[in-house]
């Protein structure tokens, strides 16, 4: 087995970038919501088959990548919520027990718990697909389209 296409190894990906997750998490909400929306941007490339990578494989495990990440965390958001609808307040007097380096831990480890196992399952579903041969189709198709010319006419024109 190719060592770059184990699933095991690949998945590790996925908590590569939710570093950057709990990172943004950290800061500021403001932070976080653009992560979100960069990763949803993310998905919306490989939908609509925009190239962000040279490679099929390397475009797929993006895409897995974002998807795997989202779950993490809102699995992490469902944990938080499930936490202080149960817990409720907190009535110490000490308002951080716990470090700083132990919340963005403890953050990135909530978001990677399930992001990790779920990367690796779509990873392996990944390998077992003929990605050249999808891409042949979805080129044939698209030339069959352009050829019917079925959109306006300035679609039509060589820039697009």
């Amino acid at each position: 087995m190719n060592i770059y296409r184990n699933p095991f190894i690949v998945g590790l990906w996925a908590p590569v970038y939710l570093l950057v997750a709990t990172w943004s998490t950290s800061m500021d909400f403001l932070m976080t919501a653009m992560f979100i929306m960069a990763t949803l941007g993310i998905i919306g490339a490989y939908v609509t088959d925009f190239p962000l990578l040279p490679g099929l494989y390397q475009n797929e495990v993006v895409h897995k990548t974002a998807i795997s990440c989202l779950m993490g965390m809102l699995f992490g958001l469902i944990l938080f919520l499930l936490k202080t609808s149960f817990g409720g307040a907190d009535e110490s007097a000490d308002s951080s027990p716990m470090s700083p380096q132990g919340m963005f831990f403890i953050t990135w480890m909530v978001m990677s718990v399930p992001a990790y196992p779920l990367m690796v399952f779509l990873i392996s579903k990944v390998n077992k697909r003929d990605l050249e041969g999808e891409q042949r189709i979805r080129d044939e198709k698209k030339k069959a389209r352009q050829s019917k010319g079925g959109g306006p006419p300035i679609m039509d024109k060589p820039g697009f």
